[in-house]
C-alpha cells in the first residue's frame, strides 16, 4: 500500500481537504496522511464544504510535522509554496511534488488589505 503525505502550512483547510480527497478517490487503497509547519483545528468552513461533497473531515486531527518526522512516504505533496524542503526528516526518498493552492480567504465578507 502506498503511503502519501500532505503538507501545509498550518493543517487546517487545504492539506486536510486533500487528504479527504485522497482518502476518498484512493478508495482507502493508500494510507494517507496530513500534516502542517504549525497545527491550527480543522477548519468549520473546509470541514462544511467538504461535508457538501459528502466527505467527513470534521473528526481529522491536526498533526505538526514534528509529528510524522521519521516516517517513510512513497510521496509527499506541498499544498503550499514551502521556502525550503531542509527541515523534514522522513525517511527513504519520496516523490516531492510542490502544488501550491491559494490560502482561503477566512469568511464570506473577508477582504485582503494593501501593505
Amino acid at each position: 500500500m502506498k503511503k502519501i503525505l500532505i503538507i501545509g502550512e498550518d493543517n487546517a483547510c487545504r492539506s486536510q481537504m486533500a487528504e479527504g480527497w485522497m482518502r476518498y478517490y484512493t478508495k482507502n487503497h493508500a494510507e494517507v496522511v496530513s500534516a502542517g509547519l504549525t497545527k491550527q483545528p480543522v477548519d468549520l468552513h473546509a470541514a462544511n464544504s467538504m461535508s457538501n461533497a459528502i466527505i467527513d473531515i470534521s473528526r481529522h486531527v491536526s498533526k505538526s510535522i514534528e509529528e510524522v518526522n521519521g516516517e517513510e512516504y512513497d510521496f509527499v505533496l506541498y499544498v503550499f509554496e514551502p521556502a525550503s524542503l531542509d527541515g523534514i526528516e522522513l525517511k527513504g526518498t519520496p516523490k516531492v511534488i510542490v502544488q501550491p493552492f491559494d490560502k482561503p480567504q477566512q469568511g464570506a465578507n473577508a477582504k485582503e488589505t494593501d501593505a
